[in-house]
């Protein structure tokens, strides 16, 4: 049986008019009305909504993940770390500024240092193998001198090797401090007053064991000019000393400085030597520069080490 009370009976719906509504269910279910969306809310809704953009490819990395097979699943590959910076790096080789190319006489020991003296005379080819004008030095180098048997003429010969020259360079091995001839040309530049400086080729590396020489003695150290006041009223004179060796009367040897004697008579005191008290003896290694040619860059530096001794004895 249809309901009579049902609104679709109503006259009202038969002539098209919305039928009234129940005032109680007003006051307990109020009608709500649905706010309208403006088209910008809409917009932003909808890129929030939006799935976030993929990461970007990386070139260096597999496009196909690693299969763990321990674990059983599926890993991304890590990133591979960067190599950590070396703690230290050593320092370039520091060229020194050279003014003048000086005339040297390089002194040496002959037998045992020959290669390595050889090495440091053609160091000027390592920068310019083909042009002999870039020479940092002028070698005047004496190889006669080792021929001959008489010491005066070895004496002679020596004499005018170092007199066209600005400085005496003491290539040091092992053992050159104990060579006679050494200590005469070491003499020689004292007596012409001469540039002085010691250059270590210990650390060159022998042509065929390849290994590096226990350091020697500097020779500069093993001769030295005394300050001699002999009477009173007259002024001191200088001379040329040498060290030498004596028993110290316990089974040992004890250092002992003593007069020069391939040259005895007085010397001037070069300028950059300091002046030593009366009747004591001043080292020559106490103010002549002394180097490493291998530790302090030899091949480049050379001839600023000639040129800087040349200046100081005034050359």
């Amino acid at each position: 049986m249809a309901n009579i009370f049902d609104p679709k009976y109503s006259y009202l719906a038969g002539l098209g008019v919305a039928s009234r509504r129940n005032t109680l269910l007003d006051l307990v279910e109020p009608p709500t009305t649905t706010p309208g969306i403006s088209p910008t809310t809409q917009t932003l809704a909808s890129l929030l909504s939006a799935s976030p953009p993929a990461p970007p490819t990386n070139p260096f990395l597999p496009t196909r993940p690693l299969f763990n097979t321990f674990l059983g699943s599926i890993e991304s590959p890590a990133p591979t770390p960067r190599p950590a910076a070396p703690l230290y790096a050593p320092p370039k080789p520091k060229h020194i500024a050279q003014e003048t190319i000086r005339r040297a006489f390089f002194s040496f020991q002959f037998d045992g240092d020959i290669m390595r003296v050889n090495a440091v005379r053609n160091a000027w080819k390592i920068d310019h193998p083909d042009s002999a004008t870039n020479r940092s030095f002028r070698d005047s180098s004496l190889w006669e001198a080792r021929k001959l048997e008489s010491p005066e003429a070895i004496k002679n010969l020596i004499r005018s090797g170092v007199l066209y020259t600005s400085a005496v360079c003491v290539l040091a091995g092992s053992m050159t401090w104990d060579r006679r001839w050494v200590r005469y040309e070491i003499a020689r530049a004292i007596i012409d007053d001469r540039g002085l400086l010691t250059v270590h080729l210990n650390n060159i590396r022998h042509h065929r064991t390849k290994a590096v020489h226990p350091r020697g003695r500097n020779p500069l150290a093993h001769m030295g000019i005394a300050k001699v006041q002999r009477h009173a009223n007259m002024p001191p004179q200088y001379f040329l000393y040498e060290m030498s060796f004596a028993p110290d009367g316990i089974g040992g040897l004890v250092e002992n400085w003593t007069p020069y004697s391939d040259y005895t008579a007085s010397v001037k005191k070069p300028a950059w030597l300091t002046d030593p008290a009366v009747g004591y003896v001043m080292p020559l290694s106490n103010n002549a520069s002394e180097y490493d040619y291998v530790l302090d860059h030899g091949h480049r530096n050379i001839g600023s080490w000639i040129d800087k001794a040349a200046k100081q004895a005034g050359r």
